[in-house]
């Protein structure tokens, strides 16, 4: 069996990626592939409650570190339990948003990096 492959589809608030997600699976689909659509920070369970904490409101500010750190917590947790899965099936993965977003985000939106 063929290993699966790995789509992200990036851009920010309101740029359409729903959108072009939903063409992408539905395209696949009617080609026959067994497509798994999926998202970050987020995908399992765990990866989920990891987003909340990221996107919760609170009075103490959360350390630039500490962010970075918890996206990658949620991305470690979503490879091996969701991403890595599917592609050892021979599906293929959709992913709303993936390293571009952290790149952008925490990297260059924190001053980390610049691009």
């Amino acid at each position: 069996m063929k290993r699966g492959k790995f789509i992200s589809v990036e851009g920010g608030e309101g740029a359409g990626k729903s959108t072009n997600i939903a063409i992408v699976r539905e395209t696949l689909a009617r080609s026959g592939l067994n497509v798994a659509v999926t998202r970050e920070p987020g995908g399992t369970p765990l990866a989920e409650d990891i987003r909340a904490l990221l996107l919760a409101r609170r009075e103490e500010r959360m350390c630039d570190s500490t962010e970075l750190l918890l996206v990658y917590a949620a991305r470690v947790q979503h490879v091996r339990m969701v991403i890595e899965p599917a592609l050892e099936r021979g599906d293929w993965v959709v992913s709303d948003r993936f390293s571009d977003a952290t790149l952008a985000y925490q990297g260059a939106g924190r001053g980390w990096m610049h691009p």
